[in-house]
């Protein structure tokens, strides 16, 4: 009998009532959409968020043949666990093997075919090796991402890339009052996948006027990456990195929408709210 711990990743999600049949089960269809979603969800985990991941090997992934069993049906408010596994990695091919269940019964077993195609082409090509490896990483249990720390020369390229496509491309906030004279001296920290591909950052900044005190800032994890654990670990990283060099109290203006990551971590709200680039924020101190 196929249960969840045979699956390297599973997630979990809710009948919806626009799923349901005039039978009052889940209409057969929807369980290809149910993987789909999985899939997309298995690929984040693994430090290959679609598209970025596959668009950094410059390559895609087309589902070839899919095939499944139906064991049970599934009913409406159902919360449905969809495991996930890699079963093999062909010269192209990608095969997945997967299967749903509703509160430990089994509804169906399943594997999926993709192909790995050239973004320039549009013809099959063999997986990376990279690709390759954060499969083989997941399946594992190591890590699927590595995290850097050093200075704007070191690593700014790929802080300056999430950066980018968060605070700018996403937020909208004006290029020019993104970068600033603290990036410079700044400790900045980014984590990537395995390919190299940067899906996180964050920086340290040393306040002169406030001596033993440090500033965390200009952290960002890439919209397709959210949902990981990814901004946790770059906030522990900073930390660390503030640690390391005696620093006794961190600072840091948290957007408002952000302000509960923080205080989970034990950051305490100081003052009032205040704008700053047009978003609202909040003063937070950590004391090390």
């Amino acid at each position: 009998m196929s249960t969840p711990a045979q699956y390297s990743f599973v997630h979990r999600l809710r009948v919806r009532w626009s799923e349901v049949d005039a039978q009052q089960v889940v209409f057969n269809g929807h369980y290809v959409t149910y993987l789909d979603v999985a899939i997309s969800e298995y690929w984040r985990v693994i430090g290959l968020p679609y598209p970025e991941g596959l668009q950094h090997v410059q390559g895609d992934l087309y589902m070839r043949a899919n095939s499944l069993q139906y064991h049970a049906p599934a009913r409406l408010d159902d919360w449905l666990d969809v495991g996930v596994r890699c079963d093999k990695v062909g010269n192209s091919s990608i095969t997945v093997g997967w299967a749903i269940w509703a509160q430990g019964r089994l509804l169906v077993t399943g594997e999926a075919v993709y192909v790995f195609t050239d973004l320039a082409t549009r013809k099959p090509a063999a997986v990376p090796d990279s690709l390759r490896e954060q499969i083989a990483a997941h399946a594992a249990e190591r890590p699927v991402h590595a995290v850097k720390a050093g200075s704007w020369q070191e690593v700014g390229e790929a802080a300056r890339a999430v950066r980018l496509a968060v605070f700018v491309g996403e937020q909208g906030i004006p290029e020019s009052e993104e970068w600033d004279d603290d990036d410079p001296g700044a400790i900045h920290v980014v984590a990537t996948n395995l390919a190299g591909l940067p899906l996180a950052t964050g920086r340290l900044i040393y306040l002169g006027q406030e001596p033993g005190t440090a500033k965390i800032g200009r952290m960002a994890v890439l919209r397709s990456s959210r949902g990981i654990g990814l901004g946790q670990l770059m906030l522990e990283s900073l930390i660390g990195q503030a640690r390391e060099r005696q620093i006794r109290q961190l600072a840091l203006h948290a957007q408002v929408s952000a302000q509960g990551f923080y205080a989970r971590l034990g950051f305490i709200p100081e003052g009032p709210v205040f704008d700053e680039v047009g978003i609202p924020h909040q003063r937070m101190t950590l004391a090390l």
